[in-house]
């Protein structure tokens, strides 16, 4: 009689064993594996960080040149001081990683259109629109570019590119940023294409606007005309002054545009376009929020008109 309870034992570890250990589906959507999230040893428990956080450190990198000084101040502002610049680029990529190593790589992916491989089936739309904006091949036409034409640019973010992995190198398992945990998955070997393939993404970031606001705006224009919309939506906005004064030099611009004789885009010839209300467009899967934006500041009344 103890072989049976012994037998229901025996499987209901090897179950749970089992199950803790492989990363389940929701949907389409990836969930953790649970025993490796809740280890004790290697679980997210190890992210906690106590508020007095102490980074000293002092880390010996075969790749520098000289001594490098990093200073983090109490806002974890780091100041890097070297004596040459490959070395404070090294030391700009380890704590990029150190402190933003899964939005680097995160963001990456999101570029290249493989966030399917690690959030699952259901984010396929938003890979099939990034690979088809041409992002890593943007990103290798870059790369080729700067090899070819700028040895100090090449020199650089070689040496970026080194410190990232430098860091990836001592990273124990135990210490993977929380979401690398949550979604199972470990970050990749870090490299001059992933550099560049961030320069896209952020292009893409700061300056892409969904199809359905152009459509827009551009109706607005037409109902509108085109001196009224240009005064409400300038190119030229007077904000930017206090950023770019006024009267600043810029260099000679290296590609002059010009104009197409037999243009019809109506900026060139300031008259309506008639575009139909229900005009089929392709649009981002995930449209920008209107309310994004890191660098927004609130200024106390008693301090500005």
């Amino acid at each position: 009689m103890r072989i049976l309870p012994f037998v229901a034992s025996a499987v209901v570890t090897a179950g749970l064993v089992f199950t803790l250990n492989i990363q389940l589906k929701l949907g389409g959507s990836k969930a953790p594996r649970l025993g490796y999230f809740l280890s004790p040893q290697q679980g997210f428990w190890k992210n906690a960080e106590k508020v007095n956080t102490n980074f000293d450190a002092s880390v010996i990198a075969d790749e520098l040149k000289g001594d490098v000084d990093v200073t983090i101040d109490d806002r974890l502002v780091p100041h890097i001081y070297a004596s040459h610049d490959e070395d404070a680029y090294f030391v700009q990529g380890y704590l990029h990683a150190k402190f933003r190593l899964w939005q680097m790589d995160f963001q990456t992916r999101v570029a290249s259109g493989r966030l399917s491989e690690i959030a699952g089936a259901d984010k396929l739309p938003i890979d099939r629109f990034f690979r088809r904006l041409g992002m890593v091949y943007g990103a290798e036409q870059t790369e080729a570019y700067i090899n070819a034409n700028n040895p100090v640019m090449k020199a650089t973010v070689d040496a970026y590119t080194a410190g990232v992995n430098a860091y990836l190198k001592q990273l124990a398992p135990e210490d993977l940023p929380f979401e690398y945990k949550l979604m199972n998955y470990a970050p990749e070997k870090w490299t001059p294409e992933r550099t560049y393939l961030f320069l896209m993404f952020m292009s893409y970031d700061l300056s892409g606007r969904s199809a359905t606001a152009d459509l827009q705006l551009t109706n607005t224009r037409d109902f509108l005309g085109y001196d009224l919309f240009d005064k409400l939506f300038t190119n030229k906005q007077d904000s930017l002054d206090p950023i770019i004064p006024k009267g600043t030099a810029y260099n000679t611009p290296s590609i002059i545009p010009i104009k197409p004789a037999t243009s019809d885009i109506a900026y060139l010839h300031m008259q309506n376009t008639q575009l139909a209300l229900n005009t089929k467009i392709v649009q981002s899967p995930e449209a920008p929020d209107k309310n994004n934006g890191s660098n927004n500041w609130a200024v106390a009344g008693s301090k500005t008109k």
